[in-house]
């Protein structure tokens, strides 16, 4: 589904290549110990139909996030609404482990041992050293772009490898949403941020929040009785009827975790415009999907208005993400949250509070449901997962439940009660490994980025993410910028009429198109007083 991206430049304006990477960068024994398989093919595509190649024009080169990078190709307006004026070539690399850069086939053991931040960095630096070597671009200045975790790529590669790239915009990029930094990360920062979305202050209404707050244990409560299933089955419209809690069930908890789920998704999809984005270009989320959703929640009094009343307003809110396109007659709750689990991660779908006690089939991701004997478990899939990225070097912590947001916390009365101010990165027994919550600190940079250069990191207030952005100027190069009615990197996106209502967003392209001048403008100096030097000799 195009919607409003419909005459907008995609992948088919682009060539597609491929370049021979090494599996392991960092080693010269054989990866896995397979002397025959030490490579791998990343995809890349390009766009020189404004490129000025005599010009030395620059280079604009997307670093790819967590997902198949042909949807940043057809999102990411920036960089093809700049291209003409700054006679740019287009260059979009795909992330390892992702779309068609696959260096292992499935069920090949050990194979997701080279998904790492740093084995993907060495990567986008071969590739930007493929385009000066072989695509003409020896001379040309390389401006970085990359939103959420692309943006988190871009920055640390602008830290790490300043030859390479001559600056970067990194949009929506929560690098400091990591344990152990100084100052902390408010853990619950981030589910802060989606209740920020559904109050009066994000421009929804203070009833949505506590509305949602109050039917968690509701829903529950109606679980304990028959009528009170019943009540679930119809308000909820589940296709099924609601079971008793048992042994390997709890049918009222997943309808508890399905009504939290889209919240997150909706508010880093908050955009003043209809967006497939977040939904992966399958289907349509409405402008400002948050205050859609809320506007139900707002038509009751969870006080004064029973149980029916309640649910339905919270189902018809969740519904404006699950049932988008209008075709759903009944929601397969368990089946969804099942299928769900079984799905990919990415860095948009943060882990929900498990609640300690409940049945395995009503826990949410990252754990993952039972498998059958013919299925595979993620490790041995060998593709992309931002599960496994997280239990490992992208741990990134969250809280839910407290007096802060609108989220669930056991309090004891259905499930053993938890201090849900409290996190620990536990174990990942589906990965077979064990989160180091100290890498993004220690090997990334943390905090201490401030010797670095030539970065942009904007935010925008509606997303949920800011919490762990940057949101001040680290330096004379190292610019923040705030967009107060900004979605998850929105100025990455292209312009749509909705944005003249909102000049905090035009504004922010407009400094970032500065940035990206100056940059320029620089490496053109230091290209033209090298070859100055050259003739003196």
């Amino acid at each position: 589904m195009q919607g409003r991206l419909e005459g907008c430049p995609s992948t088919v304006n682009c060539t597609v290549h491929y370049l021979e990477q090494q599996i392991d960068h960092f080693n010269w024994a054989s990866p896995l110990g397979d002397a025959s398989h030490t490579t791998f093919q990343q995809r890349f595509f390009i766009n020189q139909q404004w490129w000025d190649r005599e010009g030395h024009g620059p280079i604009f080169f997307y670093f790819g996030n967590e997902d198949n990078v042909e949807l940043y190709v057809n999102h990411t307006g920036l960089m093809w609404e700049s291209a003409a004026e700054f006679g740019a070539m287009l260059v979009f690399g795909e992330h390892r482990y992702y779309g068609m850069s696959m260096p292992y086939a499935p069920n090949t053991p050990g194979c997701m041992s080279f998904l790492t931040m740093e084995q993907a960095m060495a990567d986008m630096a071969y590739l930007i050293d493929h385009l000066r070597e072989q695509w003409g671009a020896a001379e040309s200045a390389f401006v970085g772009f990359g939103g959420s975790y692309g943006g988190m790529l871009g920055s640390w590669f602008r830290v790490h490898y300043p030859n390479a790239i001559d600056g970067v915009i990194a949009a929506s990029a929560p690098v400091w949403s990591f344990s152990g930094l100084h100052p902390p990360y408010d853990y619950n920062a981030f589910n802060q941020g989606v209740t920020f979305d559904a109050s009066a202050a994000g421009g929804s209404t203070d009833a949505c929040k506590t509305n949602l707050k109050a039917a968690w244990p509701r829903i529950l409560g109606a679980g304990q009785t028959p009528d009170g299933r019943q009540l679930l089955t119809e308000a909820f419209r589940t296709c099924k009827p609601v079971r008793p809690r048992d042994a390997t069930s709890d049918d009222p908890y997943s309808i508890l975790q399905w009504a939290e789920g889209p919240w997150a998704n909706m508010a880093m999809g908050n955009y003043p415009f209809a967006s497939s984005y977040l939904m992966h270009g399958d289907s349509l989320l409405p402008p400002w999907p948050v205050r859609v959703a809320c506007s139900h929640l707002a038509k009751v009094d969870a006080e004064k208005d029973g149980d029916r009343a309640l649910f339905e307003a919270v189902r018809a809110a969740v519904a404006v993400q699950y049932n988008n396109t209008g075709d759903q007659r009944c929601f397969d709750i368990t089946g969804q949250l099942e299928l769900e689990a079984r799905r990919p991660r990415k860095m948009t779908s943060p882990p929900r509070r498990r609640a300690q006690g409940a049945p395995q089939g009503a826990l949410p991701r990252p754990v993952q449901p039972r498998l059958t004997l013919t299925e595979q478990g993620p490790a041995d899939r060998c593709v992309g997962d931002w599960g496994y990225q997280w239990c490992t070097e992208m741990t990134q912590p969250f809280t839910q439940g407290t007096d802060q947001d609108m989220f669930y916390c056991p309090n004891g009365t259905f499930y053993p009660k938890q201090n849900c101010s409290d996190w620990s990165a536990g174990a990942c027994p589906e990965w077979s490994v064990t989160p180091r919550p100290e890498w993004a600190r220690v090997a990334l940079g943390g905090k201490r980025i401030a010797g670095s250069s030539n970065l942009v990191f904007s935010n925008g207030l509606q997303d949920p993410w800011h919490g762990g952005g940057v949101l001040t100027n680290l330096s004379d190069s190292i610019f923040a910028i705030i967009l107060p009615n900004g979605a998850h990197h929105i100025d990455l996106m292209f312009s749509d009429p909705a944005d003249v209502d909102y000049p905090d967003i035009g504004w922010a392209r407009e400094f970032e198109r500065g940035q990206m001048r100056r940059w320029v403008q620089e490496h053109a100096q230091k290209r033209m007083a090298k070859r100055a030097s050259r003739q003196e000799l």
